[in-house]
Formats: C-alpha cells, sequence, structure tokens
C-alpha cells in the first residue's frame, strides 16, 4: 500500500466514491450509492475521526524515573484522536478544519444547490483531505466525449496547504482532470490560510458568482475543440510547455505527450478532439495523470492535483488558449 492512500485503524482505506462514476482509478476504496446519506460518506471516507493538539515539549533532565519538560513556546502538535497518530507541528495560533466539517460543508449546497458528492478521502496518514461534489456535464463536439465539472474543497492538518475551493473537470473517457481556469478567468479559486478561521457561507457565496465559470468553461472547450491542431505545430507546443532545447525534444515525456496527440490517446479519435487544441491538452492532461514518472499512481494523483502536473496542465491550458 502506498503511503499517499490513508489506511485507518480498522484496516479501512479513508476513500469513498460514487459508484455511478465507476470504480476509482486506484481500485481501493468503499463506493457508495447515489442516494447515500451523509453519514454514510462520512464512514465510507473514513472521515469520522478528528484532530486534536496538544502543547509541543521536550525533555531537558532525566533523573531515574523523573523526566523534566520544558514547553516549546507558540507550538503546537496535531494528532488524530482515533490511533494518536502525529499529523504536523503547527502554530499555536493554526485553525483547525475537521475531516467531517469538509463533508459537513457539502451538505448543505447538495441539498440546495442541485450537487451531488462525487468522492472524498484522506492522503498521507489524514495530513490532507477533500471531497468533490459534481456540478454539470458538457460535450465540447461529440457526445462521445463527455467533460464533467466539479467543485473540489480540500484542507491540511500539518501546515502544507491552505484550505483551498476550486472548480475542475474530468474527461469521462480517461479521467483526466484539469483546472477549470480559463484565459482572462478571474476568482476561479477560492483559499484561506489557517491563520484564519474558515467560514463555509464565503465558499458558497464563491460558488455563487462562479456558476457562469461552468458556462464560460464550457464555450472555451468549444472554441478549442474547433482550432485545428497538426503535428508540428503541437511539437511547437509541447516543446514550449517542457521549457525548449535538445534534451527535451529527446525526453520520454515529449515523445508520449506527441504520440498521445498523434493517436494513442484514450478517446484521441473522436471528432473534436483528433487534430484540435482540444486534443493536444488532453494529451498532456492525460500524460500528467497516468503516464508521468511518479513513485506510485497515488503520487501522481497527488502531483496532478496539487502539485507540478497541476501546474504543467494549467501551462498547457494557458498555450492552447493563445491560439
Amino acid at each position: 500500500m502506498s503511503a499517499e492512500l490513508s489506511v485507518n485503524n480498522k484496516g479501512q482505506v479513508e476513500f469513498a466514491y460514487l459508484l455511478s462514476d465507476g470504480q476509482a482509478w486506484h481500485g481501493l476504496g468503499q463506493g457508495l450509492q447515489d442516494n447515500a446519506s451523509h453519514d454514510e460518506w462520512v464512514a465510507g471516507a473514513g472521515m469520522d475521526w478528528k484532530i486534536q493538539r496538544s502543547k509541543v515539549r521536550y525533555a531537558t533532565e532525566r533523573s531515574g524515573d523523573v523526566t523534566k519538560y520544558l514547553e516549546l513556546p507558540e507550538k503546537h502538535v496535531l494528532f488524530r484522536n482515533d490511533d494518536k497518530r502525529p499529523l504536523g507541528v503547527v502554530s499555536d495560533r493554526y485553525q483547525i478544519v475537521q475531516p467531517r466539517e469538509v463533508l459537513e460543508f457539502f451538505k448543505d449546497i447538495v441539498k440546495v444547490g442541485g450537487l451531488q458528492l462525487s468522492a472524498a478521502g484522506t492522503i498521507y496518514g489524514g495530513k490532507r483531505f477533500w471531497a468533490t461534489a459534481k456540478i454539470g456535464e458538457a460535450s465540447p463536439t461529440s457526445l462521445k466525449d463527455r467533460i464533467g465539472g466539479y467543485l473540489l474543497l480540500s484542507t491540511s492538518a500539518d501546515g502544507s496547504q491552505a484550505t483551498e475551493a476550486f472548480l475542475t473537470s474530468i474527461r469521462v473517457v480517461c479521467k483526466n482532470t484539469l483546472a477549470m481556469a480559463f484565459q482572462g478567468s478571474k476568482g476561479s479559486r477560492y483559499k484561506v490560510s489557517h491563520r484564519s478561521v474558515f467560514k463555509p457561507e464565503d465558499v458558497k457565496s464563491f460558488m455563487g458568482l462562479n456558476e457562469a465559470a461552468w458556462d464560460a468553461f464550457r464555450h472555451n472547450i468549444v472554441r478549442l475543440a474547433n482550432k485545428p491542431v497538426d503535428v508540428t505545430k503541437a511539437e511547437e507546443l509541447t516543446l514550449e510547455l517542457m521549457g525548449g532545447g535538445e534534451k527535451v525534444v529527446a525526453s520520454a515525456g515529449y515523445n508520449k505527450i506527441l504520440d498521445l496527440f498523434k493517436g494513442d490517446g484514450q478517446g484521441s479519435q473522436l471528432d473534436g478532439v483528433y487534430g484540435t487544441a482540444w486534443g493536444w491538452i488532453q494529451s498532456c492532461t492525460e500524460y500528467v495523470d497516468h503516464w508521468a514518472r511518479a513513485r506510485s499512481d497515488e503520487n501522481r494523483m497527488v502531483s496532478s492535483q496539487w502539485g507540478p502536473g497541476a501546474d504543467m496542465k494549467q501551462r498547457a491550458l494557458e498555450l492552447a488558449n493563445k491560439l
């Protein structure tokens, strides 16, 4: 089992997904029915534990059975209440967001806004956790090439990540992911540091302001699906995406993206995909999500959503939008 996926003291992988969306990419976790209750999601995702905090102390003297301790000023250790595993050392001003709160946030908007929870879980032993809810679905030009829009809310318990909400998309045919940003967009990502209190109502307001973002994204992918891109242009774009130079041209990543673009990619020969800017973007996202070098599939997933892989996909979208 990779260290990225959390396993609790009951031996349960802390991940749940909607069965109607198909089996999760890693084949693990608990599949839930469309009508699953909020409590079933909390239990299925293994997010029913709490984060606790304690002052950091260190031993200064030992004499027989007596040990003297001093406290580290303004520092707390965060830990799980179920198995006492440490999560991180943070400031005493660190504002905790509980795993259950992430799902609690979706409880109201799923009921009122017509969204549907699609996945939730934790990684790195509970140091990070997230949930996604489906917004809608679109097709660039072919009904076979469906794109699902999602709201993703994630946070951390070790200080490595702020509480963050952003719009993302998943290409159904191969489960490629892409942030729903586009040239000229504003306010497509909500973020609050752990120095501030997480206010769910602010995120809900963010969602209201971004109802137009999903429509704009759908129009943008139709435009990209109608923009021709030949192999020569794809080579130029890929070279620029990866930094340029002879070493890039000889690299496995550069050649893999081009092979995916030329027809090896999943759904790459569909109308609106083959020989288009949208097709080139999908070759980049498929490379990042499924082929880029990584220690494990789980590590690749983390990179593709929050790390270098996510940055690379965003650059690909920006380059395509300049065409």
